[in-house]
């Protein structure tokens, strides 16, 4: 490895991005986008039954909005949560807000929702020209990530993006040798192959926004993302991580979550382009084909029943942080709220915090027209037919351990690793991901994916390692 400097080519491309930053933001037109005026329509006047169906609903809302208040103000509980932010949007308008402790100017750290500003500060480069998304990230950070081992393609920077590079959480980190600004983690599955949340993964892309433009991400962020958005109590530091470290209000997270909800626009500003949202919501690994369906997308998990997009969603957990954003693209309406425990990994928070997201979502559906229910909805899981493709040995390359996976008579599977002896039932979550909960353990556990190509199950992921069938 090589001392980690910028070379004379890449500080002269460093200036001229710097150059292009500030005249963007001089120059307002380059994020307004011209709309085509509107006729002007004659509106007739409601019909009795609209008018009778609105003031119904209108009544629905008002009962929800004071029920939602009420179960804040009785369940935010000091020291468990000192203080909590909440907010309801439908189309352009704020339908709820609730402050518990605290004024809706108050920044509070949103923890992992810092990735998607690091998500679209990649995306803004993308619509640049400076980056792409299929650039090995070895071309900016100059270390070889990949394990030589598994043969796989280079990790690129849309495998960071979608947690799909195969690197794992160092829950040991320490900074790579040589001088090197991050910490390098281990590439325990092939390239590209399954999904595997790593926060270290996302910091890799906060070296490649000051690489490519010659800001540090906080400053990045600042300039092409707070400022356009009039996110004026918000802030990201020069610490800014970008897995971590950006502070928002309450205030400032309605005008992100606007933003969103029209496709990556604010106040006719672009802030990112329409090619590069669709991207979001692009599917990162193969899966089977469902009507209910959960997937992971660029930074965001989406729900979608038959092909459709119905939510897309993130969470916010770490020491003092404690929060969720969720929309609902197509009946325009979404939530996003915002805590500060101290502990966030005990029951108590977590009873609060999924007690309060229960009910923002049902908040929600009563803005909605239709049969859809996100407090009820369910990936399509396998039937005991299904279960049978998984079915079979999974041989480790590199030594002479596997996992056999086994259909119980009782319709379930049976994961059985030759290294440790253990046998394990395997619950599903998704028709392809499985997870084995430990005892007296309610939602962590070790998680099961299987590897689909080309609608066969090729191989198998797990703690430990990769596995082939």
């Amino acid at each position: 490895m090589k001392e980690y400097t910028i070379s004379p080519r890449r500080s002269r491309m460093v200036l001229s991005v710097v150059l292009a930053s500030f005249l963007t933001f001089q120059m307002t037109d380059c994020f307004i986008e011209e709309k085509p005026k509107e006729k002007n329509i004659e509106q007739k006047p409601p019909t009795p039954d609209a008018e009778a169906e609105r003031k119904t609903r209108d009544k629905r809302i008002e009962t929800e909005r004071e029920a939602l208040s009420a179960w804040m103000r009785a369940n935010t509980w000091y020291p468990i949560v000192p203080a909590a932010a909440a907010v309801v949007v439908e189309n352009d308008a704020v339908v709820f807000r609730e402050t518990v402790r605290c004024e809706p100017t108050k920044p509070f750290m949103v923890a992992s929702l810092t990735k998607t500003f690091t998500m679209l500060s990649i995306l803004q480069l993308v619509d640049r020209g400076i980056i792409s998304l299929d650039d090995p990230i070895s071309k900016y950070l100059h270390v070889d990530f990949e394990n030589s081992e598994l043969a796989s393609k280079p990790i690129s920077i849309w495998h960071l993006l979608t947690h799909t590079s195969g690197l794992v959480e160092d829950p040991n980190p320490k900074l790579a040798e040589n001088n090197y600004p991050f910490i390098v983690p281990e590439q325990k599955y092939p390239t590209g192959f399954r999904f595997n949340y790593c926060n270290q993964g996302y910091n890799l892309l906060g070296f490649i926004v000051f690489e490519a433009s010659g800001l540090s991400l906080g400053d990045y962020v600042t300039r092409n993302i707070l400022v356009p958005l009039e996110m004026r109590d918000s802030m990201a530091p020069v610490t800014t991580r970008g897995a971590a470290g950006v502070e928002c209000s309450l205030n400032d997270l309605t005008k992100y979550i606007f933003m969103f909800m029209q496709g990556g626009e604010f106040k006719g500003r672009r802030i990112v382009s329409r090619r590069m949202f669709r991207k979001i919501l692009e599917e990162s690994v193969e899966g089977p084909s469902s009507k209910y369906k959960e997937y992971r997308g660029i930074c965001f998990r989406i729900w979608s029943v038959n092909g459709r997009i119905y939510s897309m969603h993130h969470a916010a957990h770490m020491p003092g942080a404690g929060g969720f954003m969720q929309l609902f693209p197509r009946h325009r309406c979404g939530y996003v709220f915002i805590s500060n425990p101290p502990v966030y990994d005990r029951e108590e928070f977590y009873g609060y915090y999924y007690g309060l997201k229960s009910r923002l979502m049902q908040f929600c559906k009563v803005l909605m027209n239709d049969t859809f229910d996100p407090v009820s909805f369910q990936p399509d899981r396998p039937t005991v037919k299904q279960l049978r493709r998984f079915v079979g040995r999974y041989r480790n390359e590199n030594n002479d351990t596997y996992v056999d996976i086994e259909l119980h008579p009782s319709g379930y599977l049976v994961a059985v690793k030759s290294y440790t002896g253990q046998r394990c039932m395997i619950t599903p979550t998704s028709l392809h991901t499985f997870v084995y909960i430990y005892p007296g353990q309610s939602e962590k556990g070790e998680i099961y994916d299987f590897v689909m190509k080309r609608g066969m199950v090729i191989g198998l992921g797990v703690k430990e390692g990769y596995f082939v069938r």
